[in-house]
């Protein structure tokens, strides 16, 4: 009978170290050691799995079947701190008791912040305490938030199990969720994590586990050298949303959204943070966050005034609660960099940081307009993430990448001479843009400043530039939408035939494609460029007008006109003769 009482005390006793929660227990000086019945073994074995779900009733160490949502990258640490004994003592008042005891020696009891006075307890430098005495302490020490250099917290705990000169053992939890630890010599150990996966939420404070560990059952319970631990972390990704407000282009009904050279376009990034669950331990608090917006060859010129940061739809301070850097190139890229500030009380990451069991949201505004001075690309790219790293993770992570593409075309002209030995003066061969075919209403355009060349359909409002064919009878011009274009020759070479009618190029996109056809004919597209050819003709009168006051061909049109004269007397002496002889 007492046997059992015995076994039922100590299955009560180490349920309780197995438990999160904070237990009392009363102070009193250390008593006598009478006698120490220690459990020793080789075969122990901790088995933790780990799952998403809220937290629930502690484990009695007997093993859960059906679990869901395992939570794979968890890493734990195991480390054997104590004894696990039948303690037989007399305390300060001559009273003689039996009892389940931790034994554990000076380092581990200053490890977990214990006060040796309150052991029941100690001999040659062991000093035994209550299983619910070493709980205690180990919950106050997860709760402790103290930043003083020799308070013990879940953070020193952790620190100490994770270096390797103090012999823990580590796992890390696979697809099922599931860390074993094998062949361990019985005792009390204590685990703690080394690492969380990105996605969890709350985290994962240490915790207790006696080897073996007396299992109650129907049938009356027995000692179990393996022990099932199922602590729970809760996941959920962090993602990234981006939309633009292109204002003044076209969206069509596919969605392909197309821009002209220096519209102005307003994006917008939002990030969403998942609430942790409450009552699982602290969340899993965040020590950086940091958003990245790039845009692919730097086809947009951010305007770094209108950068807007909000959390939580409150708009925040610029160096007080972020900071901006802008450019930042990265081989042909460039990146808008937001980084929330990282201070104890203030900044956007310490805000962040105080509401983490509600889901919140931080959003990144700003305006940009598409550059000329890029290399032209029919597919302008503008993807945004955030990265960021929690107190659990030992390294950062990246969120998913959000994207917005925009679409615009171009054409590609090539200007030839019917004489092939004459040469193309340069500024000399122009051409117009017109949306009528009665040329009346111009597009304007821009000189682009990419060393390529080329101009810019621009926005509304914006200077038309002379569109120059240059000396290798090219001429460029990017940034339009579909739709039907007039190109017109307003200027040619000297003794060539300019062309009457506009060229009439009419561009459809479908899905980011373009196809073309010039003058209805079916023309070559390549990456968003029309490409067509232009043939100036030779005049082929034989003479061109000279211009006024030049000599020119003077004495010829003299001598022409002095024959006319002379055809004219011969004509009206003849018609005399005539008369005269009748």
């Amino acid at each position: 009978m007492k046997l059992t009482i015995v076994k039922r005390l100590l299955a009560t006793a180490l349920t309780l170290a197995m438990t999160v929660g904070v237990l009392g227990t009363s102070v009193m000086a250390a008593g006598t050691v009478n006698e120490v019945k220690e459990k020793t073994g080789e075969n122990g074995s901790i088995v933790v799995t780990v799952y998403d779900q809220n937290p629930g009733d502690a484990g009695t160490g007997a093993q859960i079947s059906d679990l869901s949502s395992p939570v794979d990258g968890v890493g734990i640490n195991a480390l054997r701190i104590g004894s696990v004994v039948e303690l037989t003592s007399t305390d300060g008042n001559g009273t003689v008791s039996t009892q389940v005891a931790f034994g554990l020696t000076d380092t581990y009891t200053r490890l977990l912040g214990l006060n040796t006075e309150s052991a029941i307890a100690s001999q040659d430098g062991t000093f035994y305490f209550a299983p619910t005495a070493v709980q205690r302490a180990l919950s106050t020490a997860n709760e402790n938030t103290s930043t003083e250099e020799n308070a013990v917290t879940q953070a020193t705990i952790e620190a100490y199990l994770d270096n390797p000169a103090h012999g823990a053992t580590n796992s890390v939890t696979g697809d099922d969720g599931v860390a074993t630890f094998g062949n361990l010599d019985y005792g009390l150990y204590l685990l703690a994590k080394s690492a969380l996966p990105s996605d969890a939420t709350t985290d994962l404070v240490p915790f207790l586990v006696s080897v073996p560990m007396y299992v109650e059952s129907e049938s009356g319970g027995n000692w179990t050298s393996t022990v099932y631990a199922y602590p729970k972390v809760r996941t959920a990704d962090i993602t990234i949303s981006k939309t633009v407000d292109d204002q003044d282009s076209t969206t069509y009904a596919n969605g392909d959204i197309y821009v002209n050279a220096g519209q102005t376009l307003k994006y917008t990034v939002t990030t969403t943070i998942p609430a942790a669950a409450t009552g699982n331990g602290s969340a899993n608090e965040f020590t950086s966050f940091v958003i990245t917006d790039t845009n692919a060859g730097n086809t947009l010129d951010i305007d770094q005034s209108t950068v807007e940061v909000m959390l939580n739809g409150t708009t925040l301070t610029l160096t007080e609660d972020y900071t901006v850097v802008y450019p930042g190139s990265q081989e042909g890229s460039s990146v808008l960099t937001i980084t929330l500030t990282d201070t104890a009380t203030t900044g956007d990451l310490a805000e962040l940081n105080k509401d983490l069991s509600s889901q919140q949201t931080i959003t990144l505004t700003y305006d940009a307009t598409v550059a000329t001075d890029v290399t032209f690309s029919s597919k302008l790219t503008n993807a945004a993430k955030a990265t960021y790293q929690r107190s659990g993770m030992a390294e950062a992570a990246d969120t998913n990448t959000a994207a917005v593409e925009l679409y615009t075309y171009g054409i590609d002209l090539t200007k030839t001479l019917s004489d092939t030995n004459d040469d193309i003066d340069a500024e000399t061969i122009t051409f117009a843009l017109y949306s009528d075919e009665t040329c009346t209403t111009q597009i304007p355009v821009a000189l682009g400043t990419d060393p390529t060349g080329g101009y810019w359909a621009a926005a509304t409002g914006t200077d038309s530039a002379t569109m120059y064919v240059d000396t290798e009878g090219k001429l460029n011009l990017y940034g339009l939408e579909p739709g039907t274009y007039y190109l017109s020759e307003t200027a040619t070479m000297d003794g060539y035939t300019r062309l009457d009618a506009p060229i009439t190029i009419i561009i459809t996109g479908v899905d980011g494609t373009a196809t073309a056809t010039v003058n209805g004919a079916n023309a070559q597209v390549t990456d968003g460029v029309v490409y067509l050819s232009v043939e100036n003709t030779k005049n082929e009168l034989g003479f061109t007008l000279p211009q006024t006051g030049g000599t020119g061909t003077l004495v010829v049109t003299a001598i022409g006109l002095g024959m006319l004269c002379a055809g004219v007397i011969l004509l009206v002496v003849y018609r005399r003769k005539g008369r005269a002889d009748s």
